[in-house]
């Protein structure tokens, strides 16, 4: 290496390092920003004092804006509404940033000392974020002691020495609770089917598998039991003359014995005795549901797409590419191959229901305000998401906004493709009702074209005034409006 070379590599890392530091600055500025957001929208009560009264807005406590626990025992409560205007500035979920308020309520009140190292630069915000989450359950007085033992080596503490020491915390200063919780907490059981996205068989070909994870902690007892169901029903699998290898039976097995109904399996076994084998018989079973929506527009009553014939992909251009997307609430999402939808929807046990969505370019509305199947289904296709900025729940489990408020001694029509959005509870709320503190709440509309907006849209303005653009790809700030 050259001295010019040397020179440049020299200059790269003290780059990388002061960027790190100024990276590190920003952070610790912004969450403190954030728990004084949150400071600003806190009330009288504390955590772990009964909520009694939430002054002029009572009346709409339960569906409008709302006090939340977000600290642990001694922190102020936080005006639900408030988090939301955090999450937009952030570009993140409601869910993210409501931990992130609680992160930086309960640090702020609940463990001063680390907080002003996490305020200072000293201590990373993800380290004083670590210590926050273990604490919120302990009383004041146990936070106060994680607090004065941990600040001066939080900047290097383990996430097991943090925990340590809050296990420590918890049994001296409650100790009924920490002895009820070590009798209620039947060892570290659990079991997680990983139904976030749906997985691929190889990660550099992105080869769609269109399977999920299970893992889990069992009793032994519990273990061994489902063991014996297990190899017993996976044996009988391949004595029927299901080809595929052991290890595929046996995932085969789990899915089979999750459809008995009466403990009893279609395979023929008697569930108290996995090891008697009687002869098939029938049951009444759970049946598999898949719900089909077909999407009928001129390409597909025509059997071509831009004339490039049948079974084309708009996007490759390549034909045999068909897909499936799934869009059910608690499955995975992501897009299987049709042959995978060809073989569940040909299992005797399922039932398919065929849902038509004709056109998604054509208006539909009627006069009345609940909307008719067709167009609910209409607006989920058009929108399979929240429409609120940064959301990503479900539109299928969402409420079906009128974005212009329907009068019913208006027009006809009000209740149409183009006046109804998904909105999720929560921010059905919030666009519902006023925040606490401003009196304002947060409103939207579709774009207009006409005006130079993007097509497929809708803008949506804060309580504070900033504006966020929602489409099909997701959220992006918006200019604010001339004035």
């Amino acid at each position: 290496m050259d001295r010019g070379t040397h020179t440049t590599a020299a200059a790269l890392i003290d780059a990388v390092r002061e960027r790190t530091h100024a990276a590190r600055e920003a952070e610790a500025a912004a969450f403190v920003a954030v728990g004084d957001w949150a400071a600003a929208h806190t009330s009288d009560e504390v955590v772990g004092d009964p909520i009694t009264t939430l002054g002029e807005w009572d009346a709409a406590a339960l569906a409008g804006d709302q006090f939340l626990e977000l600290g642990g025992p001694g922190a102020p409560v936080v005006a639900e509404f408030c988090i939301s205007e955090i999450a937009a500035a952030r570009g993140c979920s409601f869910d993210a940033a409501r931990r992130l308020v609680g992160d930086a309520v309960e640090l702020r009140y609940r463990l001063p000392r680390v907080h002003a190292r996490v305020a200072a630069g000293e201590v990373e915000v993800w380290r004083g974020r670590r210590i926050a989450e273990a604490t919120r359950t302990l009383t004041f007085e146990g936070a106060g002691f994680v607090d004065r033992h941990v600040a001066y080596v939080a900047g290097k503490a383990t996430g097991a020495e943090v925990d340590r020491l809050v296990a420590e915390a918890a049994a001296r200063f409650d100790p009924e609770t920490t002895e009820a919780e070590r009798h209620a907490a039947d060892g570290d059981r659990y079991l997680s089917i990983e139904l976030g996205e749906v997985g691929y068989a190889d990660p550099l070909t992105g080869t769609l598998r269109g399977t999920v994870d299970i893992h889990g902690s069992l009793d032994l007892a519990d273990a061994l039991d489902l063991e014996r169901s297990i190899a017993h029903v996976a044996r009988q699998l391949g004595e029927l003359g299901c080809d595929p290898n052991l290890d595929v039976r046996r995932s085969m097995a789990l899915g089979e014995i999750a459809r008995r109904c009466d403990g009893v399996t279609t395979l023929g076994y008697d569930a108290g005795d996995p090891t008697s084998v009687t002869e098939p018989r029938q049951v009444q079973r759970a049946r598999r549901e898949v719900v089909l929506f077909v999407h009928l527009d001129q390409a597909a009553i025509t059997g071509t797409l831009n004339g490039m014939g049948p079974g084309v992909d708009a996007c490759t251009g390549m034909a045999g590419i068909d897909l499936a997307r799934l869009d059910t609430p608690g499955a995975p999402r992501g897009v299987v191959t049709v042959e995978q939808v060809r073989a569940w929807c040909g299992s005797p046990d399922t039932t398919v229901i065929v849902k038509p969505i004709v056109d998604l370019n054509r208006d539909d509305a009627v006069n009345g305000y609940a909307p008719p199947d067709r167009i609910a289904e209409h607006v989920r296709a058009c929108w399979p998401r929240c429409v609120f900025p940064y959301c990503t729940r479900s539109s299928r489990t969402a409420d079906l906004d009128h974005c212009e408020r329907y009068d019913e001694n208006g027009p006809p029509g009000q209740t149409s493709t183009r006046n109804l959005f998904p909105l999720c509870r929560r921010h059905h709320r919030m666009k519902t009702h006023r925040e606490l503190r401003t009196g304002n709440r947060w409103t939207y509309r579709p774009t207009d074209p006409n005006a130079g907006e993007p097509p497929n849209a809708v803008i949506w303005t804060s309580p504070m005034g900033l504006r966020y653009l929602v489409d099909r790809d997701g959220t992006r700030p918006w200019p604010p409006e001339a004035t």
